[in-house]
């Protein structure tokens, strides 16, 4: 934007926050407020259902989460062949130094 575009959004937005300021609140109704709190009270909470499907997704991940630490201690995942690789077949310490962020 060049400065005129700016000097024109200033402007705009200092009327828009004015014309904001002056603006009424309408009053309320106390009775209409008393019948909306009633209808939300009379409202049937559904947190059955809710915790029915948290229950299941719990127990899913409970479950892929055991394959998985089962997957791991049958087959293994290489990953600890790797470091040790890198550990121990590196004569002069490359990459443990590297590792250790020095």
């Amino acid at each position: 934007m060049d400065g005129n575009e700016s000097r024109r959004m200033d402007r705009l937005e200092a009327v828009l926050r004015a014309a904001h300021a002056r603006r009424e609140a309408p009053p309320v109704d106390p009775a209409m407020a008393d019948s909306v709190l009633a209808a939300i009270k009379a409202a049937p909470v559904e947190e059955e259902a809710a915790s029915g499907v948290l229950w299941r997704m719990a127990a899913g991940a409970g479950f892929v989460a055991a394959a998985t630490v089962l997957l791991a201690m049958f087959f293994g995942t290489g990953l600890e062949e790797e470091i040790g690789r890198m550990l121990f077949y590196d004569p002069n310490g490359q990459v443990l130094v590297s590792m250790l962020g020095v």
